[in-house]
């Protein structure tokens, strides 16, 4: 997921012992790349997290790409990696101003 998760993903990465991966942001590029997110995955990914409106600036990650390469990867691999869409604010305003958005 990208550095800017809310802090209920450490907790749960704390108590159910899970590995957390983080996807830096850069300098001028506020949400998490999903090229680079995708290449994080591997066979003990159980699952990756795209975020519909982060709490830096509101802004949407590309969650229609991530998917299709995660589509694409698990056809690949045989694997069922699955993806999370945390859409807490996002999600609540998205269908009202971008009806198209997938």
């Amino acid at each position: 997921m990208g550095a800017y998760f809310d802090v209920c993903w450490e907790k749960f990465a704390s108590y159910f012992e899970v590995e957390l991966k983080e996807v830096k942001l850069r300098d001028g590029y506020y949400v998490m790349d999903p090229q680079k997110e995708f290449e994080m995955v591997d066979e003990n990914t159980i699952c990756v997290a795209a975020i519909l409106g982060s709490t830096l600036n509101g802004e949407f990650e590309y969650v229609k790409f991530l998917n299709d390469l995660l589509t694409e990867k698990n056809k690949q691999t045989g694997w069922d990696t699955a993806i999370h869409v945390d859409a807490a604010s996002g999600g609540f305003i998205a269908p009202f101003l971008y009806p198209e958005l997938e």
